[in-house]
């Protein structure tokens, strides 16, 4: 990749090195994202300049005024301030160690598309204008599509915060210093009679329908194509609606449409949104609800986007196992979106699961591993197989379960090409004939051509 000339500036100050750009927030911001990585390593970053030559000096302050403001906005959904630098000619801005891109770049399409925007839409409700509104009693002011980025795991986060504002702060809508944003201005900002009906939502429930519009059709042409219900889905055409109605007062609060969408049949209530819910607050489930979520999980990884199951679900299934009691049941999905990692990352990630996982005396484990076997045997090492795996597996042909013996003998059919058979296979056939009488036919068979 060829840097910019950001890159060679001589301050030492900023940590990274600033590169290409990313195209999308052309007229719709005063900032330009790049992508950007950190001095002296490979971790990617977003960093956002500010061209202080060619601004004028409202903008300017604008620009510095979203700096301080991205200091003190600490939420999962929202950029995350990194560093800033202020010089004669730029501001640069670094947010996320992730590298972002422009939710207008979404390309899955079909029944993934439609779990992917109810689960974008739902983040920037629940988790953005809870945070915002409710709790901190402060206004984005800014909400469209342009203030939307998404990042590898599907993560949807709300950058743009020029205009963010405490709702303590009066009734009064700020003045966009961008003409290409005054389409997003609600009705009430030029109707003075109207102004007393501002809630400290209202501006940004407002913001939420233009962004539902977007979302489903493309960058919004002008205000009066809110108009168009065409493309929102039936679920929702009626709180989107309410959103972009024309009295202020009448708009949902986020908490009431989180509770309305996530309802049987509501939009909010798909496959992708339970998982991902359920993950987040998979430490206050029991054992039993665990269970039943991982073993109905596996089916439903086809329907989802690669990019979460990669970079979101998969990362959470290896958690549960390795700091909760996910139990047996974690093996099949986690297993199925191993597929997904690199050899690199599965070296690192999977596989001293998998060397846990055989040292472990219980029995549903023990199958489920025996039976997955396949799926993952190619990415163990001989020494790994010989050292760690196999040891454990021979104590099944002495297993007292013939269940568990058949699985441990039929085991031996992926295991072979990874032994050393001058030690390993030896002491294994020694123990399938002190064992035999233990055996069914069909093992016995197995035996006889495997071993």
């Amino acid at each position: 990749m060829m840097w910019s000339f950001f890159s060679r500036d001589p301050s030492k100050d900023f940590p990274y090195e600033i590169g290409d750009l990313v195209p999308g927030l052309e007229d719709k911001s005063i900032w330009s994202l790049h992508k950007a990585k950190r001095k002296g390593s490979a971790e990617d970053v977003s960093v956002f300049v500010f061209e202080i030559k060619n601004a004028s000096e409202t903008q300017f302050d604008v620009a510095k005024q979203a700096v301080k403001r991205l200091k003190t906005l600490r939420h999962p959904s929202i950029l995350t301030y990194l560093d800033s630098l202020e010089m004669k000619s730029h501001i640069f801005l670094s947010e996320t160690k992730k590298k972002e891109h422009h939710v207008t770049r979404l390309t899955k399409e079909g029944h993934q598309r439609e779990l992917y925007l109810a689960w974008g839409i739902f983040q920037i409700t629940m988790k953005l204008f809870s945070f915002l509104n409710n709790d901190g009693n402060l206004r984005h002011n800014n909400v469209c599509l342009s203030s939307v980025f998404v990042n590898a795991a599907g993560e949807w986060k709300l950058g743009g915060v020029e205009y963010v504002a405490g709702s303590s702060e009066g009734t009064g809508l700020p003045i966009k210093i961008l003409p290409s944003l005054e389409k997003y201005d609600p009705p009430e900002k030029s109707d003075p009679s109207k102004q007393r009906l501002i809630t400290k939502c209202s501006t940004d429930m407002w913001g939420l329908g233009c962004l539902i519009w977007e979302a489903f059709n493309g960058p919004l042409p002008q205000q009066s194509a809110l108009k168009d219900l065409d493309n929102i889905p039936k679920q929702l055409s009626s709180v989107y609606c309410e959103l972009v109605g024309a009295n202020p007062a009448s708009r949902p609060n986020p908490a009431d449409i989180i509770t309305r969408c996530r309802k049987i049949g509501g939009y909010f209530k798909n496959d992708l949104v339970d998982t991902l819910l359920f993950l987040e607050e998979i430490q206050i489930k029991d054992k039993g609800e665990k269970n039943r979520f991982f073993s109905a999980l596996t089916p439903q990884l086809d329907n989802f986007p690669e990019n979460v199951c990669h970079h979101k679900i998969l990362p959470q299934l290896i958690t549960a196992f390795e700091y909760g009691d996910a139990g047996s049941a974690v093996l099949m999905p986690m297993f199925k979106l191993g597929r997904l990692l690199d050899e690199v990352d599965y070296q690192k990630k999977i596989v001293p699961c998998v060397v846990k996982l055989f040292a472990s005396t219980d029995r549903a484990t023990r199958i489920r591993l025996l039976q997955q076997l396949e799926h993952f045997i190619g990415h163990l090492q001989a020494a790994t197989v010989n050292d760690q795996i196999f040891p454990q597996v021979a104590h099944g042909f002495m297993d007292t379960n013939p269940t568990i013996r058949e699985q441990t003998v039929k085991s031996v059919i992926h295991l072979a090409p990874k032994l050393n058979y001058t030690i390993s296979m030896w002491k294994c056939y020694d123990i399938l004939q002190g064992y035999s009488q233990k055996m069914t036919k069909e093992a016995l068979e197995l035996t006889r051509l495997y071993v």
